[in-house]
């Protein structure tokens, strides 16, 4: 599941209401055209739901046509290798304007669409609004009661629309910054026969997690290897406030993460503050390889087995949990500025 997941984005609300006479309704087909500035003319491909569909980029321009039985969210993707890029997909005409650029990953080119604008489409719609409400306001103390008056609105509105099952699953198991009740009330709204299986199956998930091992609860007792191969508790740093951070050598937004987290590090050297990277690889030279090129100078972990991991219920990485002096969860998947904010506290208490 790991791959359907990105940054959790947020948006506002205020007139995104479903209308059964609109033109992606009406229609019973998709059309989806792009431009794509850059040197580009090999094969683009499309894949959402069991579909996998490719056409010819010519003269920076591409077509696909198709039908979903309702909105769904796939994924456009360039010649390997490549990084995907989510698309929405409704049974209207929606256009798209895009730039071509290569990223390197581990020394490697990858060939990278980035989507500057989105037309025809209520589901990218309200993504984007639901992006800059999140953006605009998730450092505001009380961005949480925001938030659930925006998700009480927005999914009664459109309660039989994939997006706000989107939306639930991944505050559930990503970002949950609404409590266990919030969720369950927001939930009972939708109507789950026209939701994705997959973040049913998410909320489920964040549901139990929360219970577990969320905001209050003790977190998990482990143990696993470091960079020597000697085996550490996580109990030896009961006294500190820590952030267990966990990522692998091969996932790209983690490794970009880094140098926030060395800033971290150092901003708050003179407390108790810690952080202990827990990573997921297999491969243990590529993660130590890893270590040493992000300059990561604070303890390392490796989760080989995802023992620890599936334990805690991680649906994707990075993910991370900010823990208290006396092993308690003070944060699930916090943001930089949410945890600067939530250490400062601590440490001129």
């Amino acid at each position: 599941m790991k791959n359907i997941f990105t940054i959790l984005i947020i948006c506002s609300f205020i007139s995104c209401k479903v209308n059964p006479k609109n033109e992606t309704t009406e229609k019973q087909s998709f059309t989806l055209t792009g431009t794509i500035n850059g040197d580009y003319s090999d094969y683009i491909y499309l894949n959402y739901g069991t579909i996998i569909d490719s056409v010819k980029v010519i003269n920076n321009s591409f077509e696909f046509r198709g039908v979903v039985e309702k909105p769904v969210q796939g994924a456009l993707n360039l010649k390997p290798p490549a990084y995907s890029h989510v698309v929405y997909l409704e049974n209207s005409n929606i256009s798209i304007q895009a730039d071509f650029e290569k990223k390197i990953l581990n020394e490697i080119d990858h060939n990278t669409l980035k989507i500057n604008d989105v037309k025809g489409s209520y589901y990218a719609k309200i993504q984007k609004e639901y992006a800059e409400f999140y953006q605009t306001n998730q450092n505001k103390e009380n961005f949480n009661s925001l938030l659930y008056d925006k998700l009480k609105t927005f999914i009664e509105e459109n309660k039989n629309h994939p997006f706000s099952g989107v939306v639930l699953g991944e505050i559930a198991a990503i970002n949950p910054v609404l409590t266990k009740n919030e969720l369950l009330e927001l939930y009972a709204k939708i109507d789950t026969t026209q939701q994705d299986k997959d973040y049913l199956e998410m909320f489920e998930m964040g549901i139990k997690n929360l219970d577990n091992y969320g905001v209050n609860k003790p977190f998990l007792k482990f143990s696993l290897p470091n960079t020597k191969d000697n085996d550490i508790n996580i109990t030896s740093f009961l006294g500190k406030i820590i952030l267990v951070d966990f990522w692998a050598s091969w996932c790209g937004p983690c490794r970009i993460k880094h140098p926030d987290l060395i800033k971290l590090k150092k901003k708050f050297e003179d407390t108790n503050f810690d952080i202990v990277s827990v990573s997921i690889d297999d491969n243990k030279k590529s993660w130590i390889q890893a270590i040493e090129k992000d300059n990561l100078n604070w303890t390392n972990l490796i989760d080989i087995d995802k023992k620890v991991n599936d334990e805690l219920g991680i649906p994707a990485i990075p993910f991370n949990y900010l823990i208290d002096e006396n092993g308690i969860v003070l944060g699930v998947n916090l943001s930089i500025i949410e945890i600067e904010r939530i250490v400062s506290e601590k440490a001129s208490m």
